[in-house]
């Protein structure tokens, strides 16, 4: 096994950061869903409209789906990343 050069290390931290950043990005969207679909509730319920609804009971299944999905994500881009960096070092190779 080669050692990585100076530019694919530093390429392996930007997807790293990249990845990072999405993870972030895609679980603070997705909570931010279920947090209004909380309030929504909290304010059917303030109205004489809706049942009592708890933090948990409403979070949750967000939180679940947030973990997964934004995992998914980001794990997709390293993986296009890092398959990238590994052709571009083939290429780089049969010269």
């Amino acid at each position: 096994m080669q050692r990585l050069t100076r530019r694919e290390r530093v390429l392996v931290a930007v997807w790293l950061a990249l990845g990072v950043l999405l993870w972030n990005g895609v679980y603070d969207m997705t909570l931010g869903k279920g947090i209004k679909e909380y309030l929504f509730r909290s304010a059917l319920h303030d109205a004489g409209r809706g049942p009592q609804v708890t933090i948990p009971s409403v979070l949750d299944p967000f939180v679940f789906d947030a973990l997964w999905v934004s995992t998914f994500w980001a794990s997709l881009v390293m993986l296009a990343g890092l398959v990238t960096i590994r052709t571009l070092r083939r290429n780089d190779g049969s010269r």
